[in-house]
């Protein structure tokens, strides 16, 4: 099927215009957050490993299938006035940004993956530490590090995953595309089935990192603050998408169920921190006991001091 230019259909409003810019910028600044909590800090630990491959595989999945589904709305651009054309746009733009800064993440969690989690401990390290520094030209840094953990593993892995499945949508919509054309059918299984596929990472994504922030009871290298942006956003981020033309329920589902179980994980969130800051509390009111008692003990032993010297 050629490009039919009657296809192009009206452009969306300017109030479905002005509510879709305004989620790809809301999109966009509720990443950052969680970006610079793990530049501040270093360290991307407490963040699930299987949570960075759901979330990663699911999104290059959501942002194929969008283009695919939304194929004629770059066509179009070849007819539309500059404004028209960005207008049209912006669902994909929407849904490439969400992608674009999950995968900035992906590589945040790489380059600042705990280095005291990439190896096991090995037996008699600190021995073996005590004699490195007798003899350090016998013992080159790092000697003594054990084997490559099963988390840091596990991570190398994701990553492989990540980009193989990068390079197979890439691969495979472009064989589509140029081979037998974007609104062929085959090519248009392909995309509800990326979106199918997006929609099932995404029921899961959440869940390992709910387990592991459970389990350790520790926020960690999560941020509250994009959580309690993303959470609300996310519902109106899959409303704005179900209502553009061309798209069907698979472009938006895999948002919506996102967003809900983005919302279980803000809760523990919100919890273990109230917890975290009233065990904070807890222990600077009691030093701050601690210290009025040792300051009165030596206050009266060197009153008692002065006694016997008078």
């Amino acid at each position: 099927m050629l490009f039919d230019p009657t296809l192009c259909g009206d452009v969306p409003s300017s109030q479905n215009t002005l509510l879709t810019a305004l989620l790809c910028a809301g999109t966009f600044l509720s990443y950052l957050p969680q970006h610079l909590k793990i530049l501040k800090r270093r360290s991307s630990d407490g963040i699930s490993p299987y949570f960075i491959l759901l979330g990663t595989v699911g999104a290059g999945s959501n942002i194929t299938n969008i283009i695919l589904l939304q194929f004629i709305a770059l066509q179009c651009c070849t007819v539309q006035t500059y404004g028209a054309c960005v207008a049209s746009l912006l669902g994909i733009f929407q849904v490439v940004i969400q992608g674009t800064m999950f995968y900035i993440t992906f590589i945040l969690y790489m380059s600042f993956f705990p280095d005291q989690s990439k190896y096991e401990d090995v037996a008699g390290s600190a021995e073996t530490e005590a004699d490195s520094e007798s003899r350090p030209l016998l013992l080159p840094r790092g000697g003594s590090r054990g084997p490559p953990s099963v988390e840091w593993q596990t991570a190398i892995w994701v990553a492989g995953a990540v980009v193989l499945h990068a390079g197979i949508c890439v691969f495979m919509s472009v064989l589509l595309v140029a081979v037998i054309g974007p609104y062929a059918a085959p090519t248009r299984t392909w995309a509800s089935l990326l979106g199918l596929f997006s929609l099932c990472l995404t029921c899961l994504q959440f869940f390992p990192q709910i387990i592991k922030t459970w389990r350790s009871g520790n926020v960690g290298a999560l941020s509250i603050p994009m959580m309690l942006m993303q959470t609300p956003g996310g519902f109106v981020f899959a409303y704005s998408i179900a209502i553009r033309p061309g798209v069907n329920w698979s472009s938006w589902i895999s948002t919506f169920v996102a967003a809900t179980l983005q919302c279980v994980l803000l809760v523990i969130c919100l919890l273990f921190e109230a917890q975290a800051k009233n065990q904070r509390a807890l222990e600077s009111a009691d030093a701050a006991v601690n210290g009025t008692a040792a300051d009165a003990t030596s206050s009266s032993a060197a009153q008692a001091s002065e006694n016997t010297s008078t």
